[in-house]
């Protein structure tokens, strides 16, 4: 093999080897992009109150805190890999245990984040379900009308004031802790009054009340 050819073929060498780490490089930044969006394709479950502070009581399903402790169980249980689960660390207060929650909850990158509640009234015919969101946040409003729409068609719920949907601007407004200092998009849910035995045993039926979540979950992720 003469000179001339020798070098022609080590352009040629040099071009496959400059082509394979090329596509080593590409392909690399491609795992890592799809490594980043795999993991956003959870969501988090964040369980309202705690043993402390057990939240509303409803006399058909038992405390917000433990009647949503058993939903989002159900929800983990049925799709483990598309769920997370949050729950406030009993402290003095309701600031430090949220901290903590949200500490934890934006070292990683979900796809959004819903806090379990239900409401009570005095007035024991007080009904319907609301969501609290970001006012700036037009993907939590979209999903949370999704949400409501779900649980209109599937319990009957009414969807209360200005379509359900309750705006917040800082994180001293009542219930606007995680939604002001997450990352990620972030839906307070209110889907039932627990001082309304009627809307209560509705929602006391878990099983449903947890594939209400699953599909939601499933087809918004």
């Amino acid at each position: 093999m003469g000179i001339k050819e020798l070098n022609q073929l080590k352009v040629v060498l040099y071009s496959y080897l400059f082509l394979m780490a090329l596509n080593g490089k590409l392909q690399g930044q491609f795992n890592n992009f799809y490594i980043k969006e795999m993991v956003k394709m959870k969501v988090a479950l964040i369980i309202g109150h705690n043993q402390r502070s057990k939240g509303a009581y409803s006399q058909i399903v038992g405390s917000e805190y433990d009647y949503w402790k058993r939903i989002a169980e159900k929800i983990k249980t049925e799709i483990p890999a598309l769920v997370d689960v949050y729950e406030r660390k009993p402290n003095k207060f309701y600031v430090p245990e949220m901290e903590e929650v949200l500490k934890e909850l934006n070292k990683n990158d979900y796809k959004f984040c819903l806090e379990l509640h239900f409401n009570s009234s005095t007035n024991s015919q007080a009904n319907g379900c609301e969501c609290l969101v970001y006012y700036k946040n037009n993907k939590a409003k979209e999903l949370a009308t999704n949400f409501m729409a779900r649980l209109q068609n599937i319990f009957g719920s009414k969807i209360r004031g200005n379509h359900g949907i309750i705006e917040i601007q800082d994180s001293k407004t009542r219930g606007g802790y995680g939604i002001c200092n997450s990352k990620d998009t972030y839906i307070l849910l209110e889907p039932f009054f627990g001082s309304n035995n009627d809307e209560s045993l509705k929602f006391s039926i878990e099983k449903d009340v947890a594939n209400l979540f699953i599909n939601f979950i499933k087809e918004n992720i």
